[in-house]
């Protein structure tokens, strides 16, 4: 029996979306996997191997500190080092490209009936988005934090509303300003089932990627105690690059923020069900395997 292809763009309640979520990776997990780490991994990488870099540099401060009782005044300067911001430059441009893979992907299993994309089918709709995707960032990221500056609730708000900013932008080909409106038209009267959508996935990822964390913490203390101050530095860019893995998780979270926004999509648009209306009597549409839905 033919495994049932997930349908992208319908109407799905709190549990749906869990569902299909994990039905989703399940069934995809290999290619998904595959482009997730072949496309996004470079990024990965250099903010592993910065963060370690960054990690060696302050543990050597703080030590300092203990030892000499540096005065407080002088560590700015020997904190926002050049590696510090490449570490936050990394880190940015590294969760732009874990997103835009995971669309990508997305749009081209939407495109495709649910066909599985290659890497290179899936980098192609990648690097069409991705340097727009990294421009809209941050200006969303500025809007984000001055919601925070004004208000606590005002910019739990607004990351609710722009959450599927970036789906809107890849699988909708709109502008900033489009996108930026779209967001807000599709969060109305829908606010509550998306916070709690997105609370819900991102413990489950961080929960996930702290298991690995922790392992890999335990692992580099083992590394810290047989090897010499010298070797520190190499088993700190080790450890950061072993945490890599701990992205993997990533997938989880964005996987259903993706699926949320179709279903935000088709309670605002009903594009979904007009193609089925569209099909009948065409001879491609299967209705026998389609749950119904009320």
């Amino acid at each position: 029996m033919a495994e049932q292809k997930i349908e992208l763009r319908k109407v799905r309640d709190f549990s749906d979306n869990l569902n299909d979520t994990f039905q989703f990776i399940r069934q995809n997990l290999k290619p998904l996997m595959l482009s997730f780490l072949c496309i996004s991994g470079v990024f990965m990488l250099l903010a592993a191997i910065f963060s370690g870099l960054q990690q060696k540099d302050t543990g050597n401060l703080l030590e300092q500190i203990m030892g000499t009782g540096r005065r407080a005044g002088q560590l700015p300067s020997e904190i926002f080092t050049v590696n510090f911001f490449l570490v936050l430059l990394f880190a940015w441009i590294n969760i732009v490209a874990m997103q835009g893979v995971i669309i990508a992907y997305m749009k081209y299993y939407e495109q495709h009936d649910g066909a599985k994309p290659t890497i290179d089918e899936v980098f192609k709709i990648f690097r069409s988005y991705f340097p727009a995707l990294l421009i809209y960032s941050v200006i969303i990221a500025i809007v984000m934090t001055l919601g925070f500056v004004l208000c606590i609730f005002p910019g739990i708000f607004l990351v609710v509303a722009l959450m599927p900013f970036s789906c809107i932008v890849m699988l909708e080909d709109q502008s900033f300003g489009a996108a930026f409106s779209r967001c807000f038209a599709l969060i109305k009267d829908n606010f509550w089932i998306s916070f709690g959508i997105y609370i819900l996935v991102y413990i489950i990822y961080t929960f996930s990627a702290g298991i690995i964390t922790a392992i890999v913490g335990a692992v580099t203390g083992v590394l810290y105690y047989f090897t010499t101050k010298d070797l520190n530095t190499t088993v700190d860019i080790i450890s950061s690059i072993l945490n890599i893995f701990s992205f993997l998780f990533y997938i989880i979270f964005y996987v259903s923020v993706v699926l949320h926004y179709y279903n935000l999509a088709e309670r605002k648009d009903g594009v979904g069900m007009m193609r089925k209306l569209d099909s009948i009597g065409d001879g491609t549409t299967n209705f026998d395997n389609i749950q119904e839905q009320y």
